[in-house]
């Protein structure tokens, strides 16, 4: 029984506080406590202060107006978290106003108004002033007064009765005494407690009242609230709501009315149910309490919504509009409001839908089915109920299961029970659901634990449906079943059929919700309550409230006291306590059944690789290693892991051998790899134990346990992982203790039975519980006690075990190597300092420190340790109620154990760092060539697989070791797949191809499931990735080594160092190289060197070199020309060359050498084509160059005309660039020649002269004249055959000339040429046209009419040179019969990046997307690879044309001779000589064209000692031969005698440096290298020039271009013969001898064919040596380490099946054709019979070719017409393409004409005769002038900007030929890609364009020198150009004004002249740079100021 209410208070207006309190605003909010009953508290409630607060929430304020009574209930929380509801009846009444102020302060009365007979010493209630004051002035206001009733009992209702009874006798003046109706509501009415029957009751007014208490206590009453929440706000704001309290958000109710406010809280608050809110709970937050809402912790509050505007600043608060049904969650709210498991949401949302919406779901229809009229309608109450049925329903659902997660860790004295959260989540499979794991970790679920967990106590309503829940969900499901499969009406018919069992369901709850609050049990009593009259408030006279006589109050307390402490006369029905039922249950841990995604078969594989394991069977284990590693990437595998695990452990400790141990903490760290620190599904718990029992004995007394090597997971930083797993085996251990009790009890009862086998199901530890709780009233004391501490003393030894486990996990391995490898405390400090101690959330940053710590030593690594265990300690055994001394003792044992577990592991560490963790496979060392060996130890690593996309993938990644010799880096290894482990891996180039070395990391291995961390990706031109990751083993120490001795391996101090000549022992060792003398050995040689290069890229000329100089200036990058062509790495090349060859010193010759010279191999063919003065065909011999004199990049004997002496030729070479005279090198039968040299020099030092000093309208050419070249031209154009005239009837078939073709061609001048045939790529060549645009005045001659250009653009001309287009004429007079074609070529610019495109496509280093379009076909094609080759092929194939079919004459000068144009040269002479094609052939024509004519391979291939610290990428210019000359041979298969391995071994061998032949730049360098003496010498002894003769005698070296035995300028010692070297073309000389390993077996041998291939991009091939290799033996291409040139042994072949994989086998060797078994059986057949076998080129030239009557075939004219049309047809677009392209844009736009008065003479663009004065018109956008007469017939050719000057000259000036006019204008005016083109033809000439001009002397940017320059500013483009002079057409500077910021005048320079007017200097900023300019004087410089900053403006 407990009382109807508590205290009964009188609030009242506190009119002296409201005198002294200082009140903001004026506005009085002070109440007080008038008198409250009884006046002593209670002894069991103590009375609650500040309850005048919550009287009026408004604020305590008078008003004029009385106002209407009202009731509200605010709940007030008490320190023991108990809820006291005060209900609050508010009146109002009348106070009078005194004004002690003047009428100015009447605004301020409010302040001191009095309430009338209130004052402090006034005892009685009548309301008249004792002692009146002076009133000057009053008036009548309201004061609220407030009757309050306190009590725990929620019974609103009642409240609201008996408050509203008392008003009513005040109000009314009844004849009750308020004394007796206060003294019996707090004395006399006693509530039954929950259960109890219906109390009638009276409070001495003359009424009748009931009060009903709940059937249950557990059960919340909410009447019709939640009902009302749901109206209000909606479904889905409802559910929200519900979810942000029950994830702990603050949540804020806005509401005009106070009982909405209530109301709605504590049907939110009932919605909960099962939990209980214990956070703050204010349903009506009074105005001066809002400052509240600030508070950190959750709430659900309520406040007045006339508050709001006070609240704008909560971040945090989802505020509720009730009035205006809105919720709104602030943006910022952090971690957002998670919202229900998706089924459940949309559950619960559809059950809501047809509880308050019934007729949604028919709304629709149009025939409903008419509903039932029911008996009754629903009440809201009803509904309420029913929508609370839903929330219970919807917590039973989502909690199933909870009752198998709750662990049991004491039973006495008083149970203690904890939640296993993450077993609880990951048994359920909601690990991911927010809003389940964040309710979890809520304080109200550790309530709900503490209070429903307990299995013996009484249960509720919520017990019942937990229990029944599962069963009622099988129903509802089985019944949708059987309803679909037997109802044949439609879907709506069976969704109804469910619904309304679903909602029977829910009615049945809500009815026992219902039948909870009594509500059909109190309304059937007829209850009488007093009201007041309408209007009684109003009443004007009315009295105070009177005062109470509070000793008649007490006294009917006391005696009403007295008279219920008589028995009670009803029955009060209690609950009693029973067993909670354990509701559904969750699969045990280790409980595992097979799914989708882990079939049957795949467990049962799993099973079966432990037992091999335990049953030592690695070999097998291993095999089934791959997938079981998969299979465990799923939990179910991973529990059954450690189920199997757990059926091998026998005992305490389980040794395995090393292999065991190895796979065993392999599976164990697979099972915790997704521990991601929750531990949800119990693996980690379940391993704990093993890792202290598998261990493995390392060696006598060192034993090395499973935990060492599992320490790098998160699982085990987590605390609580520890609590849980902790408590989870305490629950163990005690239900084990009890378990021994029952069965000696049984065992005492029963003497002869036996448990053990009787086989009874266990009790679980619920159960155990719940039946010690049932027994505990009869339990004797002492027994509790023993049980007590039994208990404890299991919770003690369990935290002793935990604190060994968590040291045993914790500390790493190798703490003590930490603190050894880190002598100095002070630098570990600074390491160290930005790293956390704990190890909750740090990140190590250590490679030992696995567990988070990264401390200075072991000692502070233990201290953090053993603070985190004592943390441990303290939380799980003040839980568990360990006694204070044991939680000491445990304390105080702690550093101790961690103390000696660091001692005991660094004897372990030891012995596992020489133990491997596994038996590795053993090292298969490479073969190595003969004089090749390893110069470092071997590095065990992977070989990681790469983006190729090829068969050979599923045999790497492999393992094996790297491996570095003095000429190879090499990998050997065998597969990781055990299907292929028997395999050889073997991946290997040489040293000098690596183009590149990168470190790789975070590189993750399948197989192993294992991520290695170090890795090295080598990248190489051979064609070969090799992408390995090291092995744990190999320390960063060996790997930074090994990269070390690789990078000087690729950069050797000297050529010497390459394998060609000896091994890297002198340079491993550390001698010094052969050349001594440094780089930069003085600093004046350092200031040389870095004044040349900046004067190199300011594009300066060097200092011109002295006459006295007998060698001049090898300058390759002289010249603005040269920077277009050359990429500055070249220039830097060039220059550290030109250094080191101005020291040259003259040679002394003698006879012998001389004719040794004339013994090599080009000399020999030259003989061969007629070259020799003895053919008498106008050439000579010459040996003008054998002191490398004239040119230093040129052979030493060359072929000159007769005509030009040899002091000619030396004087010639000043001309050319880098000295490189056009020579001609082959010759065809027609007397056409092929000349190849360097490009004319566009400006030497003689040019710069005269175009500073001269003034002849020579001066301002690109091109300086010289006599010398014409004379030398004239002599080689001598040579050629005449011209014969053409006509169409002389030629037919083969013979058909440039000229047959013409009619296929466009021939009209209005006509364009066809377009490019390629607009993306530039292998379509352009000749620029001169017979409109040419300018006069540069030279030469061109006779005929000038209006018709194409009378002699198709003239045969004798001598066609193939020129850069940035040469600006020929150098050629046009009476020889000249023509200059400028084009376009792939240069170094262009391949560079082709090639490394291409080598990223052959070789990717990872898989590419081919969704991306980064498939290897796109990536090739965006390489440009094959398209260079095509233009390659397309000019070498124009190059055969003009030689053969027009009998022309080519000379190649492009760049400075030696890349383009060897690559042109030798592609043509192999197209039309077939004694090119042969072996001995093309040796020779790589010799004369590649290695005489000097290309730079050693720079090309980057193999230069001085490269080692230059970026200077590999240029493939010899690589691009090969495959032009494999497209060949694939089109035309019979005509080389070679094969493609010949092509592929030259291609491999030309980066490789194992042979001598492509190590130098040119013969030069050969001979200082002392190598060309002995193979001169070698070569003169020899009788014969034969190549074959075998051994190291063979006259055919390629190095014959050398010289000299002994060169005495040589600053090195000659070499040894033993160091020479071997050359590549006298090794595959002795191969071919041997095997046909290099012999093409389709080989025809006829002669006089000449070479025509498709040069299509579409026709050519990818080579295979850019994307095949072997994986068997590594590159075929190494001879003696490879199985390629063998012989075959047919009986091994014979009878047998073999398995040949691309890839990886030879195909050469394993697949031989039919010519290579034919051979073997005649060699075997000769053995056989004894006689000695023949060699194979012998039995193949002794066979005899069948003859074979050729098909009579006709060849028509039309059929060989065919054969040729295309390639000449290619031909005649690269010549003539570009004489119309000026054509084809002049004939694009038309004038606009103006006239215009000419003052000045001027030429007529159309007839080229004078306009002088107002009869002339110009066009308005070029400039051109024309008469009138004229412009009729111009041309369409206006180009919209102002023509080049000059462009028409005088009718009789002489013009060069039509294709010789200024290529730079021309090729800008065709290609017409910007508008920058045809600003740079924009003539500076015009005056209208010249706003203002002069001279200016301007500061270089570089050298700060001051130089004079002609200055011309122009309004019109916006800019200021500067020129050399004045007639300068081409300007060497443009400043565009719209970059400039300012112009200023500057401050005086020193500019080296005299008379220096100090004001005359100025400065024009820029966005780029400063600009210093000087004017002669300072008016000048004033004018140019001033002319600048008007255009600026």
């Amino acid at each position: 029984m407990s009382r109807l209410a508590d205290y009964f208070v009188i609030v009242g207006y506190d009119s002296d506080k409201e005198k002294t309190a200082s009140n903001v605003g004026g506005q009085p909010t002070c109440g007080k406590i008038v008198q409250r009953f009884p006046e002593k508290d209670w002894p069991d409630t103590p009375f609650i202060e500040g309850i005048e607060w919550f009287c009026q929430p408004l604020g305590w304020s008078l008003s004029y107006e009385k106002q209407e009574p009202k009731f509200f209930v605010s709940v007030l929380t008490d320190i023991d978290a108990n809820k006291h509801y005060c209900a609050c009846l508010s009146f109002h009444e009348a106070v009078a106003i005194t004004q002690t102020r003047s009428v100015d302060d009447e605004d301020e009365t409010i302040g001191s108004s009095r309430l009338l007979g209130a004052t402090p010493s006034s005892t009685d209630g009548i309301a008249a002033a004792t002692t009146p004051a002076p009133i000057t002035h009053h008036s009548v206001m309201y004061a609220p007064k407030c009757l309050v009733l306190i009590s725990r009992l929620d019974c609103a209702d009642t409240f609201k009765n008996c408050l509203g009874t008392i008003y009513t006798v005040y109000i009314e003046n009844l004849a009750y005494g308020l004394e007796t109706l206060i003294g019996n509501i707090l004395g006399c009415i006693q509530v039954p407690p929950a259960g109890g029957p219906q109390v009638r009751f009276s409070i001495g007014a003359g009424d009748k009242q009931s009060l009903q208490p709940p059937q249950s206590s557990s059960l919340p009453t909410t009447g019709s609230g939640v009902h009302f929440l749901f109206k209000q706000l909606g479904i889905k704001n409802v559910l929200i709501l519900l979810c942000a309290v029950m994830t702990e958000n603050k949540i804020l109710f806005l509401s005009k009315c106070y009982w909405h406010l209530t109301d709605s809280c504590r049907a939110l608050v009932a919605l909960m149910y099962p939990f209980r809110y214990t956070h703050v709970y204010i349903p009506i937050l009074p105005a001066p309490l809002t400052e509240v809402l600030s508070t950190p912790t959750p709430f659900i509050m309520g406040i007045h919504s006339s508050l709001q505007t006070e609240i704008t600043d909560l971040l945090d608060v989802i505020v509720v509009d009730l009035d205006g049904g809105l919720v709104t969650i602030p943006e910022s709210l952090t971690p957002p409001v998670p919202i229900l498991p998706s089924p459940l949401w949309e559950q619960t949302q559809e059950l809501l839908s047809m509880i308050l919406f019934p007729n949604l779901a028919q709304a629709d229809l149009a025939f409903p089915t008419p509903e039932r009229p029911s008996s009754l309608a629903k009440t809201d109450a009803q509904i309420d109920k029913e929508l609370r049925a839903i929330f219970m329903r919807l917590f039973a659902q989502l909690l199933q299961g909870y009752r198998s997660c709750l662990t049991i860790i004491r039973i006495h004295p008083k149970p203690v029970i904890t939640f296993h959260k993450a077993g609880f989540l990951g048994a359920r499979d909601l690990i991911e659901s927010e809003f389940l794991f964040r309710v979890l970790d809520s304080m109200f679920f550790t309530t709900f634990v503490n209070e429903r967990g307990p299995p013996w106590r009484a249960s509720d309503a919520w017990d019942e449906l937990y229990s029944s829940m599962n069963e009622l969900l099988k129903s509802e499901a089985q019944n949708r079943n059987l309803v679909s499969k037997s109802c044949t009406c439609g879907g709506l018919k069976i969704d109804l059929i469910i619904t309304l069992q679903i909602l029977t369901h829910i009615q049945e709850l809500g009815r026992v919700l219902y039948e909870n609050e009594g509500t059909l049990a109190h309304t059937s009593y007829a209850q009488k309550v007093l009201r007041p009259p309408e209007g009684a408030f109003q009443r004007i006279h009315q009295p105070a409230f009177p005062r109470i006589s509070s000793e008649k109050v007490e006294l009917i307390i006391q005696e009403g006291i007295r008279k219920n402490g008589v028995p009670q006369r009803f029955h009060v029905t209690r609950n009693q306590h029973r067993i909670i039922p354990m509701g559904p249950r969750l699969p045990e841990a280790l409980d595992v059944r097979p799914n989708v995604q882990n079939s049957a078969r795949r467990l049962e594989v799993l099973r079966i690789c432990v037992s091999y394991i335990f049953e030592n069977r690695i070999t097998d284990a291993r095999k089934l290693l791959p997938a079981v590693m998969r299979t465990l990437m799923h939990r179910d595998a991973r529990l059954i892991l450690c189920r199997e695990f757990f059926g091998y452990v026998h005992g305490n400790k389980a040794v395995l051998d090393h292999q065991q141990f190895e796979l065993v903490v392999r599976f164990m760290n697979k099972a915790l790899h997704k521990s991601s620190g929750v531990d949800e599904y119990t693996v980690a718990a379940a391993l704990l134990p093993m890792s202290t029992i598998f261990c493995r004995k390392l060696s006598t007394g060192v034993v090395q346990f499973a935990y060492t090597e599992i320490q790098d997971h998160a699982i085990w930083k987590n605390l609580q992982f520890w609590e849980s797993t902790f408590f989870q085996d305490v629950q163990g251990q005690i239900k084990a203790l009890y378990l021994l009790h029952r069965r000696q009890n049984e065992h005492q009862k029963e003497a002869n039975c036996v448990l053990d086998e009787v086989p009874l199901e266990e009790p679980t530890a619920l159960e155990i519980t719940a039946e010690q709780l049932r027994k505990s009233p009869t339990i004797e004391e002492e027994k509790k006690a023993e049980l007590a501490k039994s208990e404890e003393s299991t919770l003690y030894s369990q935290a002793i075990h935990f604190a060994n486990r968590m040291v045993s996990l914790l500390i790493p391995l190798d703490v003590n190597v930490d603190a050894a490898s880190k002598p100095k405390p002070a630098f570990r400090l600074e390491e160290n300092q930005s790293v956390s101690n704990s190890i909750m959330g740090s990140h190590s940053l250590s490679e030992h420190s696995d567990e988070g710590f990264e401390e200075n030593n072991a000692l502070e690594i233990g201290v953090t340790v053993g603070k985190t265990i004592s943390r441990f300690i303290d939380c799980v055994c003040t839980e568990g109620g360990v006694t204070s001394e044991h939680i000491r003792n445990l304390h105080d044992m702690v550093p101790g154990v961690v103390h000696m577990h660091i001692e005991s592991l660094e004897p372990v560490y030891l012995e596992a760092k020489r133990h491997p963790h596994v038996q590795k496979p053993k090292i298969q060392t490479p073969c190595l060539l003969p004089g090749e060996d390893l110069v470092t130890d071997h590095l065990r690593c992977f070989l990681m697989p790469d983006g190729r996309e090829d068969e050979t993938q599923c045999l790497i990644p492999a393992e094996g070791a790297l491996f570095l010799t003095n000429y190879r880096v090499v990998f050997k290894g065998s597969p990781c797949d055990p299907l292929f482990c028997e395999q050889v891996i073997v991946r290997t180039f040489p040293i000098a191809s690596m183009l590149k070395e990168k470190k790789v990391s975070v590189l993750y291995l399948a197989h192993l499931d294992q991520t290695l961390t170090e890795g090295l990706q080598l990248r190489s031109s051979s064609f070969q990735l090799i992408k390995v990751a090291f092995d744990p083993e190999v320390t960063p120490e060996q790997i930074e080594s090994f990269r070390k001795i690789l990078s000087k391996a690729r950069h050797p101090f000297d050529e010497f160092e390459y394998f060609a000549f000896q091994s890297y022992g002198t340079m491993l060792q550390g001698v010094a190289p052969l050349k001594t003398k440094e780089k930069y050995s003085t600093l004046k040689g350092f200031a040389k060197k870095t004044l040349l290069r900046g004067a190199k890229k300011a594009g300066l000329l060097q200092k011109p070199q002295t006459k006295r100089k007998l060698v001049s200036d090898y300058d390759y990058g002289s010249g603005a020309d040269a920077q277009e062509t050359q990429s500055i790495d070249d220039e830097l090349e060039d220059l550290d060359e030109f250094e080191t060859q101005n020291n040259a010193m003259p040679r002394l010759l003698t006879t012998k050498d001389v004719e040794r010279m004339r013994e090599r191999s080009y000399v020999q063919d030259w003989k061969r084509l007629g070259f020799d003065a003895e053919s008498q065909r106008g050439f000579r011999i010459s040996n003008v160059n054998t002191s490398y004199a004239t040119c230093r990049s040129y052979p030493a004997i060359i072929v000159a005309p007769v005509q030009c002496s040899d002091a000619a030729i030396m004087h010639l070479g000043r001309c050319f660039k880098g000295q490189r005279i056009p020579l001609p090198t082959w010759r065809h039968a027609n007397g056409a020649l092929l000349i190849r040299g360097g490009q004319p020099n566009s400006k030497s030092v003689i040019g710069m002269l005269k175009n500073t000093t001269g003034s002849n309208t020579n001066a301002h050419h690109d091109v300086t004249h010289y006599p010398e070249q014409d004379k030398y031209f004239l002599a080689l154009i001598n040579t050629m055959p005449k011209l014969t005239p053409l006509a169409l009837n002389q030629y037919s078939g083969m013979n058909l000339s440039m000229s047959s073709l013409m009619a296929h061609g466009p021939c009209d001048e209005r006509q364009p040429l066809t377009p490019e045939l390629s607009r993306k790529h530039k292998n379509n060549l352009d000749v620029s046209d001169g017979s409109k645009s040419s300018q006069g005045g540069k030279g030469g001659t061109m006779k005929g009419n000038s209006k018709n250009p194409t009378a002699h653009a198709f003239r045969k001309m004798r001598l066609y040179a193939l020129g850069e287009k940035s040469q600006a004429k020929s150098n050629m007079n046009v009476d020889f019969c000249a023509d200059f074609i400028p084009v376009d070529y792939p240069d170094i610019r262009q391949s560079r990046p082709a090639f490394k495109k291409l080598i990223r496509a052959c070789m990717p280093s990872h898989n590419t997307n081919e969704a991306d379009g980064q498939s290897f076909a796109k990536m090739v094609e965006q390489s440009d690879w094959l398209q260079q080759i095509s233009s390659l092929m397309q000019l070498s194939g124009a190059v055969v044309d003009l030689i053969e079919l027009q009998e022309s004459s080519v000379m190649l000068s492009l760049e400075d001779g030696s890349d383009v144009t060897a690559q042109l040269s030798s592609i043509a002479q192999l197209c039309l000589d077939p004694y090119y094609r042969t072996l001995d052939g093309f040796r020779v024509l790589v010799e004369k064209e590649w290695l005489a004519f000097g290309h730079r391979f050693a720079h090309r291939s980057n193999l230069k000692p001085s490269h080692a610290n230059t970026n200077i990428a590999f240029a493939p210019t010899f690589l691009q031969f090969l495959d032009v000359v494999h497209q060949l041979l694939r089109q035309f298969p019979m005509a080389f005698e070679f094969n493609d391995f010949y092509l592929r071994f030259l291609a491999y061998h030309s980066v490789s440096c194992r042979f001598r032949t492509f190590l130098f730049d040119c013969e030069l360098e050969r001979s200082d290298s002392g190598i060309a003496a002995m193979e001169d010498k070698r070569g003169s002894l020899n009788a014969k020039h034969i190549f074959g003769a075998g051994g190291m005698t063979s006259n055919g070296s390629d190095d014959e271009c050398n010289v000299y035995p002994l060169d005495i300028r040589s600053q090195r010692t000659p070499a040894p013969l033993s160091r020479i070297g071997h050359s590549i073309f006298d090794y595959i000389e002795r191969q071919h001898n041997k095997t046909p390993i290099f012999y093409n077996f389709l080989y025809s041998g006829d002669k006089g064919i000449t070479l025509r291939p498709q040069n299509n991009v579409a026709a050519l091939d990818l080579w295979s040596y850019y994307t095949n290799e072997e994986l068997a033996q590594g590159a075929p291409y190494d001879l003696e380490v490879t199985t390629v040139d063998d012989e075959i042994d047919l009986s091994e072949m014979k009878g047998k099946r073999m398995v040949i994989t691309a890839g990886y086998d030879n195909m050469e060797k394993c697949n031989p054709n039919a010519y290579v078994c034919l051979l073997s059986e005649v060699k075997q057949a000769e053995t056989e019979r004894g006689h000695l076998p023949q060699k194979w080129l012998q039995v193949w030239n002794s066979l005899e070719v069948p003859q074979l009557e050729p098909a009579a075939r006709n060849a028509s004219l039309g059929n060989i017409f065919v054969q040729t049309h295309q390639h000449k047809r290619s031909t005649l677009e690269i010549i003539m393409k570009g004489r119309l392209a000026g054509y084809q844009d002049k004939y694009f736009h038309p004038h606009r004409f103006e006239k215009h008065p000419y003052t000045t003479p001027t030429n007529c663009n159309h007839c080229t005769k004078l306009l002088w004065g107002p009869v002339g018109y110009r066009c308005m956008d070029c400039g051109n002038s024309y008469h009138e007469k004229c412009t009729e017939h111009s041309m369409k050719n206006c180009t919209k900007y102002k023509a080049i000057d000059g462009a028409v000259g005088p009718p009789n000036v002489n013009m060069s030929q039509g294709d010789t006019a200024s290529i730079a204008s021309s090729a800008a005016t065709t290609a017409r890609t910007s508008s920058h083109h045809f600003y740079n033809q924009f003539s500076s000439n015009v005056a209208e364009n010249r706003t203002h001009e002069g001279h200016l002397y301007k500061r270089g940017a570089l050298l700060k020198g001051w130089k004079q320059r002609w200055f011309v500013l122009d309004s019109i483009k916006h800019q200021l150009r500067y020129y050399d002079t004045s007639e300068d057409t081409a300007p060497k500077g443009i400043i565009e004004l719209a970059e400039v910021q300012s112009v200023t005048a500057a401050q005086p320079a020193q500019i080296g002249a005299k008379g220096v007017d100090e004001k005359g200097f100025f400065d024009l900023k820029t966005s780029k740079r400063t600009y210093n300019f000087y004017a002669i004087n300072a008016n000048l410089a004033q004018e140019w100021i001033e002319k600048l900053q008007a255009c600026l403006q």
